[in-house]
């Protein structure tokens, strides 16, 4: 990769053309249908853009929502005066099935701008702009407007940002959270993500530098303020005289989600992925059990559909090398036998045993050292993190292609590897020197992409059902995660103190999925686990495996046929049923049946009585039990008394009364 302010599009191609396609490979699109215009409109699964006349967005529609309020603009100014662009091309789309170009051509006040942009299945608009001078002219101000619809922003989040570069790698998100509700007025130095939206979809705005950045305050290279109907995300390029020689380039995008169709294997809400796995698992029986059952005859009697391995089964930290083959062959034999996938870990990182280290480091690994998180493990290692820019990417996605031939393997778990994590190592296109001669990161956002594409290839090409599981924990970058199958958050809280609790907008935002069209497990790890931990999933229709109470969820959704139901949350304008106590939440479905699936979540420290007060919708239902303890609960005129212990969730399954048989 050449080291420019963002690569062009030509660049993205030939980035792309270093991964080349292997053997057996398939497309990494076969999740969506083909792509389509409609009278000027470029339609994605269950979206629809529009660009202007000049080339920016226009408009964006998901789920039949416009989540633009108005056209995105670029502000500009010259020598104090704003500037008006008049189109002088007229604009024209080239569809194929699997990508959307064009490039438009705009002029005024002494300046030519050209945007080409491209437009991929997953709803990813990228957007490469260019700004050449017909002389040399002062630009006073360069500002990029994102007006998103003010009623569909409600929860924000945004890339973490490292601080105190390059010593401290990321904020504890107890103390800078980054997801939650937006705020009317919200600034930020730069950050490669922003994400604007509800608990329905949103849009992310997203770029991998700011280079030749100058915005009046670095603290507010981006602002969100309201205006009108909009809440408007602004990119500050410049804002300090500059004098335009020579052309002025940057690259932004905005996707839109949901971003993809649920898969076929996402059945009764869950994808069935459990964790931990080992080796020998078919064989060995787990303690406890009677009649006696092996580890993984009980998981599968938990309801899990995939059984993934932590980092154990290879020598080599994150790599394709597996340490004992023949019990790889075993285990994914008997996985494949009960109708179960195996799913390995893998990190995009370089150990420093591995053969050829020293080679690899020197322009493979993220810079500076130290800047990202370095894991240390048996056998003795210390593991370096790699750009999904170098040249090792293609080597580790080529190595895991041969790891799916030789072991018929069903899936990687990505620990950080789906995420363009900081990095400026300018050996291979990375970083920048600032006005200062300060070296500054860039994140290779579709470096990873590309990555992802070609991982998303190899799991489509097996004849059976295939998962990525992608590890981001608060890392919500939508244009590498839209090829995963499942996420997972959650772990950046472990060092937070005992009594800390996150708002309700970051589960929200982060930890559902529904929002996304990416089903999310939440991590719960002390202090947010246990009955807490068992509250929050049940709440937010997240059931996690990682969780008290989440194998529990899959077997209650089976029972109750949740494909079949409508979800409403604790923040729908109608839920399903209140409790009148601000911190008493009831979420749930109802069956194209009639009946009905309460969850009822007390998030107080201590225990509460309440009365639980039926909406219309469920008004008729007069039968109800707590179905994990078949304990009967007496319905009178369409309330329900309950008592919940603290921070406790109580399941109430909801039916008509059954029909009179006498006089």
């Amino acid at each position: 990769m050449l080291v420019v302010l963002v690569p062009s599009l030509l660049i993205l191609m030939l980035l792309a053309a270093s991964c080349p396609a292997v053997a057996g490979e398939t497309s990494p699109w076969a999740a969506w249908p083909a792509m389509r215009e409609r009278g000027g409109e470029v339609l994605v699964w269950n979206r629809a853009y529009r660009p202007g006349p000049t080339g920016l967005p226009e408009r964006m529609r998901s789920g039949g929502r416009q989540m633009l309020a108005s056209p995105v603009r670029l502000d500009i100014s010259c020598g104090g005066k704003p500037l008006r662009l008049r189109p002088v091309t007229a604009l024209k789309l080239v569809t194929k099935p699997e990508s959307v170009t064009y490039s438009a051509e705009s002029r005024g006040g002494g300046v030519d701008v050209t945007v080409r942009a491209l437009i991929e299945p997953d709803g990813m608009w990228r957007v490469d702009v260019e700004i050449a001078p017909n002389a040399e002219v002062d630009l006073t101000s360069l500002r990029l407007v994102i007006p998103v619809t003010r009623e569909h922003s409600r929860l924000l989040h945004w890339f973490p940002i490292p601080r105190n570069w390059p010593r401290v790698t990321f904020p504890e998100s107890w103390i800078h959270p980054n997801s939650g509700a937006r705020p009317k007025i919200w600034q930020s130095p730069f950050t490669p993500c922003v994400w604007i939206g509800d608990e329905d979809g949103g849009l992310e705005w997203f770029a991998e530098t700011d280079e030749k950045w100058r915005p009046a305050d670095a603290d507010r290279a981006l602002t969100i303020a309201e205006a009108g109907g909009a809440a408007e995300l602004t990119a500050h390029i410049i804002e300090q005289p500059t004098r335009l020689r020579k052309p002025l380039k940057f690259t932004f995008g905005l996707q839109a989600g949901p971003v993809k169709p649920r898969p076929a294997h996402l059945r009764q809400g869950r994808f069935g992925y459990t964790h931990w796995g080992v080796f020998g698992m078919e064989t060995k029986v787990r303690e406890g059990t009677s009649p006696p059952v092996t580890q993984l005859d009980y998981l599968k009697g938990l309801g899990a559909r995939f059984a993934g391995m932590h980092e154990d089964w290879t020598d080599y930290q994150g790599q394709p090398r597996v340490m004992d083959p023949g019990k790889m062959k075993s285990l994914a034999s008997a996985c494949h036998e009960r109708g179960m996938g195996l799913v390995l870990y893998h990190g995009l990182v370089i150990p420093n045993i591995l053969p050829g280290f020293e080679a690899l480091s020197k322009d493979c690994l993220t810079e500076p050292e130290g800047a990202n998180y370095i894991h240390a493990r048996e056998p003795t290692q210390y593991d370096y993190p790699a750009c999904h820019a170098s040249r090792f990417a293609s080597e580790w996605c080529a190595g895991i292609e041969e790891l799916f031939e030789e072991y018929e393997i069903d899936g990687l778990y990505l620990d950080g590897a789906a995420s363009p994590i900081p990095c400026a190592n300018t050996k291979h296109g990375c970083g920048y020197r600032d006005a200062s001669g300060n070296l500054r990161p860039t994140y290779p956002i579709f470096a990873a992409r590309e990555t992802m594409k070609r991982l998303r290839a190899i799991c489509d090409a097996r004849k059976r059902p295939a998962l990525i599981v992608a590890h981001m924990s608060t890392m919500l970058t939508l244009p590498t995660l839209s090829f995963a199958d499942l996420l997972l958050t959650g772990e950046q809280y472990w060092k937070a103190p005992d009594d800390f609790r996150p708002p309700l907008e970051f589960f929200r935002t982060e930890s559902m999925g529904h929002n996304h069209g990416l089903p999310t497990d939440f991590i719960g790890y002390a202090p947010l686990g246990g009955e807490y931990a068992r509250t929050i999933i049940a709440l937010h229709n997240a059931p996690s495996s990682w969780c008290p109470g989440g194998t529990d969820m899959w077997k209650l959704y089976d029972r109750f046929d949740v494909d079949g139901a409508k979800w409403a949350g604790y923040w729908s304008k109608e839920p399903l049923a209140t409790t009148g106590e601000s911190n008493v939440l009831v979420s749930g479905f109802v069956h194209k049946s009639g009946r009905a699936l309460l969850a009822v979540g007390n998030l107080n420290r201590e225990p509460k009585q309440v009365t639980l007060s039926l909406a219309a919708s469920v008004k008729g239902l007069r039968q109800a039990m707590d179905p994990l303890t078949q304990e009967k609960l007496d319905v009178e005129s369409a309330k329900v008394d309950l008592e919940l212990g603290a921070e406790q969730v109580r399941w109430i399954w909801l039916e008509p009364a059954p029909p009179r048989t006498g006089p």
